[in-house]
């Protein structure tokens, strides 16, 4: 009985982090690309039940005895989003793997959001105002008159005249990145950029929507949801069942 509360504990403990992930990606649905994050739950280690003290056969393996689930680890999906049109010049979806490297106040950072603005020195920044970099690390200076970008994404001014490229870097393996916040990501223990994409699809124009389902994002919260509330019954069924067994042998 005592097991139950645990199951139904660790059951709701494991509900609440599911929603705050579901909810999380609801509030990000329209951020331009916003990469969703998943959970993946895992069973505490199975309690083996042995038959101890057997005559016939020593230690008889029973069965598995479950403890209930916890979170194993959050993860990004790195699917793509979809291109949306809004003929801005300054905007620019990767329609490749590759992410746009920026420099911030905390170093070097990587993102799919390409909703750009340029200052009024003609240098090219993101929303927040941290520089979009090129391919050797330089900040690109696209002027104030307009600029192009080719599928290569590079760079031309008003003139037509070179402007840089932009630096698309991909990774090896997307797993090593992590979320820091402003739709920004920084790889973990050491990992390094592959390199620049050589075929990094930029669309001008464009920006790439979210890769969150918001019908789907919404029945896996009512779900969630409805699997909490069962726990939580699981719960209260066994404090009842419990505080009656404690009372009967109080009559005794």
């Amino acid at each position: 009985m005592i097991r139950s509360f645990y199951i139904a504990g660790t059951g709701m403990m494991t509900q609440r982090s599911k929603m705050d992930v579901v909810i999380n990606n609801i509030s990000n649905a329209d951020t331009v690309g916003y990469r969703q994050d998943q959970m993946i739950t895992r069973s505490f280690p199975d309690l083996l039940l042995d038959r101890l003290n057997d005559t016939a056969i020593v230690n008889q393996y029973v069965g598995p005895q479950n403890t209930g689930v916890h979170v194993d680890e959050i993860i990004i999906d790195f699917g793509r989003g979809t291109p949306e049109p809004t003929e801005q010049m300054t905007d620019m979806a990767i329609m490749g793997d590759g992410f746009f490297t920026v420099q911030t106040p905390q170093g070097i950072q990587y993102t799919r959001a390409g909703n750009f603005q340029v200052d009024v020195n003609g240098t090219l920044l993101t929303q927040e105002g941290y520089y979009v970099l090129g391919t050797n690390g330089q900040q690109l200076n696209v002027g104030t008159y307009g600029f192009t970008v080719d599928g290569m994404g590079n760079l031309f001014d008003a003139n037509n005249q070179p402007a840089g490229q932009l630096g698309i870097v991909t990774f090896a393996d997307q797993n090593v990145l992590r979320k820091v916040g402003n739709n920004n990501y920084v790889p973990f223990g050491g990992a390094q950029p592959a390199g620049q994409d050589p075929n990094p699809q930029v669309m001008q124009g464009y920006i790439e929507t979210s890769n969150v389902d918001i019908a789907k994002t919404v029945a896996d919260m009512m779900l969630t949801q409805r699997v909490y509330e069962s726990s939580q019954r699981i719960l209260q069924m066994t404090d009842e069942s419990l505080s009656r067994t404690v009372n009967d042998i109080g009559q005794f």
